[in-house]
C-alpha cells in the first residue's frame, strides 16, 4: 500500500519563518501596552508614596534575580537555536520553565503579606493576577516547546519559530517584571 504525502502543512502554512516571528510582534505590542496601563494604575489608584512595610522587598529582589537569570538563559537558548544545537536549546527550555513557576509562587506569596483593603495592596494584587496568568501561559508554552523538542525533534527543527516566539514573549514579560519590581518594590 502506497503512503500518501500530506501536503496540508505547506498548503495551510505558507508564511515564512521570519513572517511568523514578525507577526507575533503585534501580539507582544498589544500585551506591552496593556501591561504599561496596569503599571500606571499604581500611580492613578494606588496613591503615591513608598511600598508598605508589609511588602517583602527581599522576596521581590530574589524574584528579580530569577528574572535576570532567565533573561541570560533565554539569550543562551536562542544562540543555541541559531547554531543548530536543538538538544542544548531543549535543555535550556527545561531550565527556563522553572522561572515562571518560581515567579508565580513568589507573587502568590506576596499577596499573603499585604493588608487587604489597602489601595496599594489592591492594585498590587490586580497586577499580580495579570502577571500570574501570563507566567502560567508562558510556562505552558515553554513546556509545549520542550515536549515537542523531546518527542518530535524533526518537527521542532522545522518549527523553530515557535521557540523564538515563546522566548521573545518571555523576554517581554521579564522586562515588564523588572518595571513592575521598580514600580512596586523600589518606588
Amino acid at each position: 500500500m502506497a503512503t500518501q504525502s500530506n501536503e496540508y502543512s505547506s498548503l495551510m502554512d505558507p508564511a515564512s519563518e521570519r513572517a511568523k516571528r514578525g507577526a507575533f510582534v503585534f501580539f507582544m505590542l498589544f500585551n506591552f501596552i496593556l501591561f504599561a496601563a496596569f503599571l500606571m494604575e499604581r500611580w492613578m489608584y494606588g496613591g503615591y508614596g513608598h511600598a508598605p512595610a508589609a511588602l517583602n522587598t527581599g522576596l521581590g529582589a530574589g524574584m528579580l534575580v530569577i528574572v535576570l537569570l532567565s533573561i541570560v538563559l533565554t539569550v543562551m537558548t536562542r544562540k543555541r537555536l541559531d547554531a543548530g544545537d536543538d538538544t542544548g536549546a531543549t535543555g535550556n527550555l527545561a531550565l527556563l520553565m522553572l522561572a515562571p513557576i518560581l515567579l508565580i509562587v513568589g507573587t502568590v506569596y506576596s499577596w499573603t503579606e499585604l493588608p487587604i483593603g489597602s489601595p496599594f495592596g489592591g492594585v498590587f494584587d490586580l497586577n499580580g493576577i495579570w502577571f500570574v496568568l501570563q507566567f502560567a501561559l508562558t510556562a505552558l508554552a515553554i513546556l509545549a516547546s520542550f515536549l515537542k523538542g523531546k518527542r518530535a525533534p524533526e518537527r521542532a527543527k522545522r518549527e523553530r519559530w515557535v521557540v523564538y516566539n515563546v522566548t521573545s514573549y518571555w523576554l517581554m514579560l521579564a522586562v515588564l517584571w523588572v518595571g513592575f519590581f521598580l514600580d512596586y518594590y523600589v518606588a
